[in-house]
């Protein structure tokens, strides 16, 4: 079974080309090629009845080279995107401005009319009242 050829007919990566690599339960594999290299259940395969000379976990590149000599055409992968260092981010973050909305006079945010003329009130404190208990006598 490792070196067949097959298509997967299923998920994210249907109707791509891809080699078993490995066999990993009665049901599972490890599949790679145009692909992402990860396990697949053989349900979700159709096997094109090619096979390749392939060793057990082969790595990708002699994967893609088999696919070569099948005169399967191979799909460029994005390359992974580059994390920033912590200088760079920095920088960035820098050179970013953040745009300032002006206010009308006399508006606030959200359309209320803003009161110029008086003094913001202070909140009041609460007076405890005392409560005056008086004992029975009996």
């Amino acid at each position: 079974m490792i070196g067949s050829v097959c298509v997967k007919i299923a998920g994210r990566d249907a109707g791509k080309e891809c080699i078993i690599v490995d066999t990993i339960s009665k049901h599972e594999v490890l599949i790679d090629g145009n692909t992402r290299r990860r396990k697949c259940n053989l349900k979700h395969l159709q096997f094109i009845g090619k096979k390749v000379e392939l060793r057990k976990g082969a790595s990708s590149e002699e994967v893609k080279k088999a696919l070569e000599s099948l005169k399967i055409t191979i799909e460029k992968k994005a390359p992974a995107k580059i994390k920033k260092t912590r200088q760079e981010a920095q920088e960035a973050q820098k050179v970013k401005k953040p745009e300032v909305k002006k206010e009308k006079k006399g508006f606030k945010l959200f359309g209320k009319k803003e009161d110029k003329g008086k003094k913001e009130k202070k909140p009041k404190e609460k007076k405890v009242a005392k409560k005056k208990t008086e004992k029975k006598e009996g």
